[in-house]
């Protein structure tokens, strides 16, 4: 309680304030007595010293010494028996009281310092336990408040009124994302403040902090989160530091927010496993494109909208399945930097990976090299953080295509230096060498077999070579006559013999096709040899 509400108790009316008048707002817990001239090794925090005077007469106490050394140690104040060794305070030790505002007051003459700490401490015990009878009213009313599940602004209110200080609630974005009517200034206006001007790390503030803003008193307490990456604040305006009862309120609020706090972390992880329900069945064909254009206006996605799809991964040399642990940070670390910059970005879960869905408008490379430098510093040093993405960017109802490339540009960046990797589409050569050894040989033989008989290996050749290089030149006669350096009319004559040799018709478009495979993975072998 404070010294100031003591001394407005009716037994405490005869009490005089000789000095430190303006200090009188100090908390008092406990009462003392000088008994020994090396008191002020023995200071506490919030104690009032009574003594009958008589230290200080004989010299083992001096008071201009003592009431610093109480200053120093905050303590509440100094009270000396009126008219029993000492008549008056001397003017220097008054002087110095009023300057650091600290409280002496002459007890009546004609009462016992013992009774007068009596009645001083009975004071102090029945306003302590009415205040801790008042916090667990406080503490009860918010749980049974609690059952009816209202919202942020609702319990904030009630937090508010119970503890009679404005409050607001921020998210882990230091973004003011409620408030209690009480509060004197607008959500945007302290959300500019606290965001832009105060250069707070609000990642990492873990403990309290004090500001002032517009001549208010500002104190922002983090509260207790499932997840540290998604913690969320408090802001008390005007709290008391030196005030027991203010104190415990508002750790009591705390715990009623912390508590709200941690069912939005369990909801939000609820709908973040849904939605990854939802994106698996999309690629796994399991849904309409029907119902996957109705589910994506729903959650205000225009379904024309084009994606890149990205796959994110974790590894370490010393494990093959990682820990729960290790990808819960890595999601969480990944959520909290889409929501801080509002990204354009669609986030879920497939397996011991994260996919992400980057909108086209976004530049895909620059995110992902900005995500993997904001999450590796923070991971063990033995994990490596690696990312895919596709170089298509396509409608949704396509998301098992973009997702194809993205797991192929994520194999490749595990043996890449470079953390982030683009899916380079393959090209023809690429693909041809994919196909089987023995399977691309019998392909050759059966569709080229005809050219062998008949006709020397050289003729062979040059007939190979001839049609490779039709093909080559886009059936331009003059560019494969001149590549092969004879005439045009040779060319022709040649590509005849072909036809000729292998019963087709270079001008129908499936068999020049089938030709075209068939000479294309001659030439792959030619090389190969």
């Amino acid at each position: 309680m404070r010294l100031q509400t003591l001394l407005n108790t009716p037994s405490m009316r005869q009490m005089r304030v000789i000095a430190g008048e303006r200090g009188l707002n100090r908390e008092i817990n406990n009462i003392g007595m000088i008994e020994s001239p090396d008191i002020a090794d023995y200071l506490k925090a919030h104690q009032f010293l009574i003594t009958n005077g008589y230290p200080f007469i004989n010299t083992t106490t001096d008071p201009t010494a003592l009431i610093t050394a109480m200053q120093a140690a905050n303590c509440a104040g100094l009270g000396f028996k009126d008219q029993r060794y000492l008549d008056h305070m001397p003017q220097a030790v008054l002087d110095l009281a009023d300057q650091l505002n600290f409280p002496i007051i002459v007890t009546p003459a004609d009462e016992l310092i013992s009774e007068t700490m009596r009645k001083m401490l009975t004071i102090i015990l029945k306003s302590q336990t009415d205040e801790l009878s008042h916090i667990v009213k406080v503490n009860q009313t918010l749980a049974d408040f609690l059952l009816k599940d209202p919202s942020h602004a609702t319990v904030l209110n009630k937090c508010s009124e119970l503890i009679d200080h404005p409050l607001f609630l921020m998210d882990s974005h230091f973004r003011v994302v409620s408030a209690s009517q009480t509060l004197p200034m607008t959500r945007d206006s302290l959300t500019d403040y606290l965001r832009n001007q105060t250069h707070i790390d609000y990642f990492k503030l873990h403990t309290r902090l004090n500001l002032t803003y517009h001549g208010q008193a500002l104190t922002i307490i983090p509260l207790f989160s499932a997840y540290k990456e998604n913690k969320a604040f408090v802001g008390v305006l005007q709290l008391d530091a030196d005030n027991s009862t203010d104190q415990m309120l508002t750790q009591v609020v705390i715990n009623t927010l912390s508590f709200v706090n941690s069912r939005v972390d369990m909801l939000n992880e609820s709908a973040f496993r849904n939605q990854s329900g939802f994106y698996l069945n999309v690629m796994d064909g399991g849904i309409s494109n029907d119902l996957v254009n109705k589910t994506l206006k729903a959650r205000q996605i225009e379904p024309t909208t084009k994606f890149h799809c990205a796959t994110i991964l974790v590894t370490t040399h010393h494990q093959t399945l990682l820990s729960n642990q290790l990808l819960e940070q890595v999601q969480q670390l990944t959520l909290w930097f889409i929501k801080e910059y509002q990204t354009p970005v669609i986030a879920f879960s497939l397996k011991q990976q994260l996919v992400l869905l980057i909108n086209d408008a976004q530049n895909a490379q620059h995110f992902l090299t900005a995500l993997v430098d904001f999450i590796q510093p923070k991971l063990d040093k033995q994990a490596r953080l690696i990312a895919g993405y596709s170089y298509s960017t396509l409608p949704l109802t396509e998301l098992a295509t973009i997702y194809n490339e993205a797991a192929e540009a994520l194999a490749l960046s595990q043996n890449s230096p470079h953390a982030v990797t683009i899916y380079r589409p393959k090209y023809v050569k690429e693909l041809i060498s994919l196909i089987p050894e023995n399977e691309a040989k019998s392909f050759v033989e059966r569709v080229l077999g005809g050219l062998v008989g008949g006709v020397s290996a050289n003729e062979q050749l040059n007939l190979l070579n001839t049609l490779y290089g039709y093909f080559y030149y886009h059936q331009n006669i003059a560019e494969v006559a001149g590549h092969l350096s004879i005439h045009r009319n040779t060319v022709i004559y040649r590509l005849k013999k072909i036809e000729k040799m292998l019963t087709l018709n270079l001008d129908d478009p499936e068999q020049t096709q089938t030709l075209e495979m068939a000479v294309l993975l001659w030439h792959n072998q030619v090389k190969q040899k």
